[in-house]
């Protein structure tokens, strides 16, 4: 008797409803030869963005597929826009904002076949963990010459005796927020996943110098609470801790200034293994990490609390290739890997793997950028699917 997982999908914008159809079924296929009929994927349509508006009551942001996110708990979604206008600044923010995924983790992996402005980028295999909730991406902006930003701003000067804006007049402010609660949330899902993946390090990733009573608390924050729950010990060379977890594992864990990281990543990326970060400096070294390894059109993209998960790329719609047959699936392929292991079907998710990194390396050209025009060649989608499928289907046994 078949078990089958309740999984959402959303189709997504510009590329999104071309890439999601072909993944979708890939999936299933590589679910159906791995398991023969004990497993299988009962997908859930949801309506999210410019697809919502047009199929729907012209929301772009409907409760209903809210309340069924809440229900399934897990999803493959695919690229979404960037604002929509009305209220939301974008729809990924809205949506973690909506549901509380605190937590956004992007899967930085060097694959053959990627390039790199790396001589040798092979080593790179890192995870970042990025606070979704706070900081600057979840800042209460106020706009220029508003009602709110001159109260602010009077209530800075003239009550709490803060003088420190040069020109106040035509000022839009915005709230860096930083708490406790959020910190040792994230410290702990990233610790949580460095544990059960046997990785070694974890770097907390900090700018003190600029923010100490939000960026250096952050800092504070995450060591007292990996000392309140594990044994930490500061090395000889006190340039980083020595955790030891309640199960005995061995983790280091070291403090890096923001600016170091950046410095690092170009050259010493392959040193990283799991970085813990607030929500913009998160941005900026998942970024910058994707450049490295092929960039943000392979990189898949969870974001999750402690009982949702959503999967997909991280890049966005590519309107301007939208229809065309010709977007790469890569990313989105790579995201429904990573929801096969959270289902737990480790060997489907592995063989999968496998196919993605087979055709990758056997389609160099899906990421070199033309020298004369600095665009990426257009490969057919249908060409890269059906190379996955056909290596699916030539390589049955479990791998």
């Amino acid at each position: 008797m078949m078990h089958n997982f309740e999984v959402g999908y959303i189709d997504g914008d510009g590329i999104g409803p071309e890439i999601m159809p072909y993944v979708r079924a890939v999936i299933d296929q590589v679910v159906a030869l791995t398991y023969h009929g004990q497993y299988g994927i009962h997908w859930h349509a949801l309506l999210l963005g410019e697809q919502a508006a047009r199929e729907g009551d012209g929301e772009w942001f409907p409760e209903a597929t809210i309340t069924q996110l809440r229900a399934l708990k897990v999803a493959l979604k695919g690229p979404m826009s960037s604002a929509i206008g009305g209220g939301f600044r974008s729809l990924n923010i809205a949506l973690r904002e909506e549901l509380d995924l605190f937590c956004n983790m992007r899967v930085i992996k060097a694959l053959d076949g990627l390039p790199s402005p790396l001589k040798n980028s092979g080593a790179i295999d890192m995870v970042v963990f990025r606070e979704c909730s706070e900081d600057s991406f979840a800042s209460i902006e106020l706009a220029a010459q508003s009602s709110d930003a001159s109260r602010l701003i009077e209530v800075l000067e003239q009550e709490l005796g803060y003088y420190k804006l040069r020109f106040a007049d035509n000022c839009a402010l915005a709230i860096k927020n930083c708490s406790q609660a959020a910190t040792e949330r994230l410290v702990a899902q990233a610790l949580s996943y460095a544990l059960a993946h046997h990785r070694t390090k974890l770097t907390i990733v900090h700018k003190s110098n600029a923010w100490q009573l939000t960026e250096g608390q952050f800092q504070r924050w995450a060591l007292a609470y990996l000392q309140q729950h594990h044994e930490v010990t500061l090395s000889t060379c006190k340039q980083y801790y020595q955790l030891r977890s309640n199960t005995g594992q061995s983790i280091e864990v070291e403090f890096m200034m923001l600016d170091r990281v950046m410095q690092r990543l170009p050259q010493y990326a392959s040193e990283f293994d799991v970085l813990v970060c607030n929500n913009l400096a998160g941005d900026l070294i998942a970024d910058l990490g994707a450049a490295l390894v092929g960039g943000v059109g392979i990189i898949p993209s969870i974001n999750c609390n402690n009982e949702m998960a959503i999967f997909e790329p991280s890049h966005g719609p590519f309107r301007r290739i939208a229809g065309q047959g010709v977007a790469n699936p890569c990313a989105t392929l790579w995201a429904g890997v990573l929801l096969l292991q959270h289902l737990g079907l480790e060997q489907a998710s592995t063989r999968l793997f496998h196919a993605l990194k087979h055709v990758i390396s056997h389609y160099p050209q899906l990421f070199q950028l033309d020298t004369r025009t600095h665009k990426l060649p257009q490969v057919s989608t249908d060409a890269v699917i059906t190379a996955v499928e056909q290596y699916l289907s030539c390589n049955r046994a479990a791998q």
